[in-house]
């Protein structure tokens, strides 16, 4: 996951597109962990119409938002503020996975709400830190494809808010037969070579080379991944790129196809019309990030605003803004260009055969061990 250059790549999608009204609200890429008061509130002063959860205590205090510096709706933390006078939203700039446990463990900040994915969860659930999430009403917005997850089967803990996913970028009018799995990709490779470009990220891509291969997500089989290897060094001769963005290339026509995450998708298709994004018929591996809360002393401060972010009108703020595939796909205030976009609105049965990056613990050390060598080959 790189949020940062997400949002950045977003951001020039949409000046390159004409569509500076879609994302004209992003935030700043700067890292801050000062409080955010973004102006221009228009939340409206009761909660009544909205459902939000009841809480014990005064929803006041300053509340600790570990997450992407400025991934929300460019009032939400403002807005939360006038609907809860006495409240307010300082939100600490995430690092990495390694930085968040970290946190997480001292309470460094006092964090009271972090932004985690599939793959950090169960570090968190391991240091017993996790609050319950309690009743949400806005809750009932998340659709049922984002709930229930291997790491919370019950929804006690985690509270879905984006996705996204590992696919095939490739150009429609430099490839003469479009490629539909990631079979595909790999077999394609010696016709296009030295047009091919792959992701830096070795769970992109060597999760989707084992759901090829049909093996478990997150195998750390040695026979597995010695199979994933193969794979691998058997294109490598054929890559123009490894990189951390491959859209571009492939928009330019430097490259004809390209294993892409979704983010980098969608700006490579709004700044190329002939970019096609192809959900792999063997299925795909991506993420589900979400807000939890680090159990403390502001609980309910926490949970309620928790709830507020997924309200719809604030919600669609938020998504707005930042252009993310999204967790509420009736939500109707979401602007129609991204429900019209098939990287940012998938349909429930490409979601449901998306698969979520696990947790290695120890043996993350095999799969560093595997990708150093097809980088070395």
């Amino acid at each position: 996951m790189q949020p940062i250059s997400r949002r950045s790549l977003f951001a020039l999608a949409a000046a390159a597109a004409g569509g500076a009204a879609l994302l004209a609200a992003c935030g700043d890429d700067t890292e801050s962990s000062e409080a955010t008061d973004a102006g221009g509130s228009s939340a409206t002063d009761t909660t009544a119409a909205t459902g939000s959860t009841a809480a014990a205590g005064p929803i006041t205090g300053t509340l600790n938002l570990l997450n992407f510096t400025g991934w929300a709706g460019p009032t939400t933390y403002a807005d939360f503020a006038a609907r809860y006078p006495g409240a307010t939203v300082n939100e600490i700039a995430w690092a990495s996975n390694d930085d968040t446990i970290s946190k997480a463990k001292d309470r460094a900040g006092d964090i009271d709400v972090v932004l985690v994915d599939g793959s950090t969860f169960p570090r968190l659930t391991a240091l017993g830190v996790l609050g319950e999430l309690g009743q949400l009403p806005s809750m009932a917005f998340v659709a049922d494809q984002y709930k229930g997850n291997s790491w919370d089967p019950d929804n006690t803990y985690f509270a879905p808010t984006d996705h996204g996913r590992t696919g095939i970028i490739y150009r429609k009018d430099l490839v003469s037969t479009p490629p539909t799995s990631w079979a595909d990709f790999f077999a394609m490779a010696p016709e296009y070579s030295g047009k091919m470009a792959m992701l830096d990220y070795q769970g992109s891509v060597m999760d989707n080379v084992l759901v090829m291969l049909g093996k478990p997500i997150g195998s750390t089989e040695q026979a597995d991944l010695d199979e994933v290897l193969d794979v691998l060094t058997t294109v490598k001769p054929h890559l123009l790129a490894i990189s951390t963005e491959v859209g571009k290339a492939v928009a330019a026509g430097d490259a004809v196809m390209a294993i892409c995450d979704a983010y980098d998708a969608q700006l490579a298709l709004t700044t190329n019309p002939d970019v096609v994004f192809v959900n792999p018929t063997e299925g795909q591996v991506g993420y589900l990030e979400g807000f939890a809360v680090l159990d403390g002393p502001r609980n309910d401060l926490a949970r309620v605003f928790i709830d507020f972010f997924l309200e719809q009108e604030n919600y669609a703020s938020f998504i707005n803004a930042v252009a993310s595939p999204y967790v509420q796909p009736d939500n109707p205030g979401i602007d129609e260009a991204l429900k019209g976009s098939p990287v940012i609105n998938p349909p429930a049965d490409v979601v449901a055969k998306v698969g979520y990056h696990l947790f290695l613990g120890e043996d993350q050390a095999k799969w560093d061990t595997t990708w150093d060598a097809f980088k070395a080959a």
